[in-house]
């Protein structure tokens, strides 16, 4: 499959995979990924190759540091996954069903003003069908605040970072489930 379809499907699937594990449900309107009656969380996912040397960072639009002002409680959940299948080889078929190729996600819960501390971008580009003009940042795993707790769940691993009060998530042990891509809201 190619790489810029792949990742537009699977989007979708890590922000059901962490709300899931963070207990939380998906936004079905403009603003962070996941809210509930307490708090929000802008979801960031990279994969990583467990067989090279990888660049871990995330990248977030300008626009999305505004969340704040519409949420007194939220965090940014930074997170990584790997694959059991290259993307190139990932089939139609399999977007029924993409969380069968996820071997493990890990989830970073990070303070929301940590981010402030990345520059802004300007990126502006066209395809044939598509148009964007953003500011982009790009928050570095290796800058990421001190780990003060984890939780295991189902297919992963969710970390508290400082500032980040794990008291304030009722994480899903055992019971992240294994969704299929039909069940995802769009």
């Amino acid at each position: 499959m190619e790489p810029r379809r792949f990742n537009s499907h699977m989007h979708f699937i890590n922000e059901n995979w962490a709300a899931n594990a963070l207990n939380m449900q998906i936004n079905p309107n403009r603003g962070p990924d996941l809210i509930d009656d307490e708090k929000a969380v802008e979801i960031k996912f990279e994969r990583i190759y467990p067989e090279i040397k990888n660049h871990k960072c995330w990248r977030f639009l300008g626009h999305q540091l505004e969340y704040n002002k519409e949420f007194s409680e939220i965090y940014w959940g930074l997170g990584f996954y790997i694959l059991n299948k290259k993307v190139k080889d990932v089939k139609r078929n399999d977007l029924i069903n993409l969380e069968k190729i996820v071997d493990y996600r890990e989830i970073y819960l990070v303070n929301w003003d940590w981010m402030n501390q990345f520059p802004l971008y300007h990126q502006k580009g066209k395809t044939k069908i598509s148009e964007w003009d953003h500011y982009i940042g790009y928050p570095k795993f290796k800058l990421i605040p001190k780990i003060i707790s984890s939780k295991d769940v189902k297919t992963g691993k969710v970390y508290f970072t400082e500032g980040v009060d794990p008291e304030k998530f009722k994480i899903n042990w055992n019971s992240v489930q294994q969704n299929t891509y039909k069940d995802v809201p769009f």
